[in-house]
């Protein structure tokens, strides 16, 4: 079982169709949706990078890395080692959020639906619990792959056309 939400959120398969094509391509390797492993996998650090996206639909994408799995998708997709804790893993996972970002776009773009997407915002933290806004909705997706585990989702506002 994934971590989705019951709500459906138009059009956010996109998201998880985007994150196998980024992380084929990317990194070379499968991500599969696969069970909520659960926040204390983010108690030894995780990076999250987040990116706005406007339009026909009013998103936030989110993609967090616990740091083993922020480490090894770094250096998959760079080439090269990247340390957890520096400036240069930022960068890393936020091109890879706007990578993500680009392929959804790509996708709703084929379906009619025109959205823009701002720059990446990525974060580090030691640990991690997730709260939901009051009057928003979210849908999260756990995936594993040879890299590790990943999670990704959308969060959008009240007014987002949810069908229940």
């Amino acid at each position: 079982m994934t971590a989705e939400s019951t709500i459906q959120l138009p059009h956010c398969d996109a998201v998880n169709q985007a994150i196998k094509e980024i992380f084929m391509s990317t990194c070379g390797t499968v991500a599969e949706p696969c069970e909520d492993l659960g926040e204390d996998l983010f108690q030894d650090g995780v990076v999250i990078s987040v990116i706005s996206v406007m339009g026909g639909v009013e998103w936030s994408i989110f993609l967090g890395l616990p740091r083993a799995t922020a480490i090894a998708v770094a250096e998959g997709f760079a080439g090269f080692a990247i340390p957890f804790d520096s400036e240069d893993m930022g960068d890393a996972v936020g091109e890879m959020t706007n990578i993500l970002a680009g392929g959804v776009k790509q996708i709703l773009d084929k379906r009619g639906v025109n959205v823009e997407i701002s720059l990446p915002s990525v974060f580090r933290a030691e640990g991690l619990h997730i709260l939901k806004q009051r009057n928003s909705h979210s849908t999260r997706t756990c995936y594993s792959c040879s890299l590790g585990p990943l999670w990704t989702g959308v969060i959008a506002g009240c007014d987002a056309g949810v069908v229940a």
